[in-house]
Order: C-alpha cells, then structure tokens, then sequence
C-alpha cells in the first residue's frame, strides 16, 4: 500500500532576515524603499495582550508589494520598548519577511545593501 503523506509549504515558501539597527523604523524602509525600487506602506500594528502585563505590546509592520509582484515583502519591529516580538531571535530589530522568487545571488545583493545602511550592525538570514 502506497504511503500518503499530507505537505504544507505555508512556512517554507518564505525567506527571514533579521537586522540590528540603530534606525527608526520609517528611516529604515525610506532605505529600503530606495534599495529595493518598492513602496513600503504603514499597516495596522500588531498587539499581544497579555494577562500579567500593565501595557499591551504593540509592534510595527509594513508592507511592500501585491500577491501579483514577483516578491512580496513584510517588515516587522523586533522590539518595542521591554518587548520583544520573537525572543529567540531578540538582537535583532528588524524582521524581513521576502515571499516570491528569490535566488540566492538576490538574497546577497539585498543583504550586502542593507548592511550599506547607516546604522546597521548586523543582517543574517534567520533560518526556518
């Protein structure tokens, strides 16, 4: 009897990169915007509330690019204030969410211009 199994591409069809900047957050996608030709926009933000906190934990993200583009791209705040969005990968400040085709001479490209902005420390791509 044949072997089915059931796949689901939904978290591998997408590349992570992780930045520590110094930037604000509209300073960064202003480099972005002019390194990758797109047109960031400000998307609602996201907020975790959590029984044993004083404060909602609100983080940024923004979006570039439609379904129909080549790539697709989703940039999160890492941290605000004492928060942290993704503990395990916390020093970081930035998430870059690419969905789309991308090669890895692209992904180089992209991470060697970003690591030309002022103020960045580090990128690296985070694995999945």
């Amino acid at each position: 009897m044949a072997e089915k199994k059931i796949t689901n591409d939904f978290f591998n069809d997408y590349l992570l990169v992780g930045i520590a900047s110094q930037l604000k957050e509209y300073k960064f996608c202003f480099h972005l915007n002019t390194l990758l030709g797109t047109d960031f926009i400000k998307l609602k933000d996201l907020i975790f509330q959590s029984p044993n906190r004083t404060r909602d934990a609100q983080f940024s993200v923004f979006k570039a690019g439609t379904e129909e583009d080549k790539n697709q791209f989703f940039v999160f705040s890492n941290k605000n204030l004492q928060n942290v969005l993704l503990p395990e990968i916390s020093r970081f400040d930035y998430l870059i969410q690419i969905f789309g085709k991308y090669e890895p001479e692209d992904v180089a490209i992209l991470m060697q211009g970003i690591r030309n902005f002022p103020n960045v420390v580090m990128t690296a791509v985070i694995p999945l």
